[in-house]
């Protein structure tokens, strides 16, 4: 994947998460919901993944890692949850 893309994709993530939090804070659950559905379609597209490929523990490790990747350019910190809370062996 070109540079470029991986930024756009990035960017993407950061900005639906400022969207997610924004909906929490309105206490809009089930649009937070979708969001979080949106964030993870978009970390599936950027791997290139297919979600029927995929065993659970794989989709939370991707999608850790490419929020990890999409936040690398932000100062503030990410909690991601680790490994072991996400399912992990």
């Amino acid at each position: 994947m070109e540079t470029d893309d991986a930024g756009s994709y990035a960017w993407i993530i950061r900005t639906l998460v400022t969207c997610r939090e924004e909906a929490e804070r309105l206490k809009l659950g089930e649009l937070s919901h979708l969001i979080n559905m949106a964030v993870l379609q978009t970390a599936l597209n950027w791997e290139g993944e297919e979600p029927s490929n995929c065993s659970e523990t794989n989709l939370d490790s991707l999608l850790r890692l490419k929020m990890k990747l999409a936040f690398s350019e932000r100062s503030d910190n990410v909690v991601l949850l680790n490994s072991k809370t996400a399912g992990e062996a």
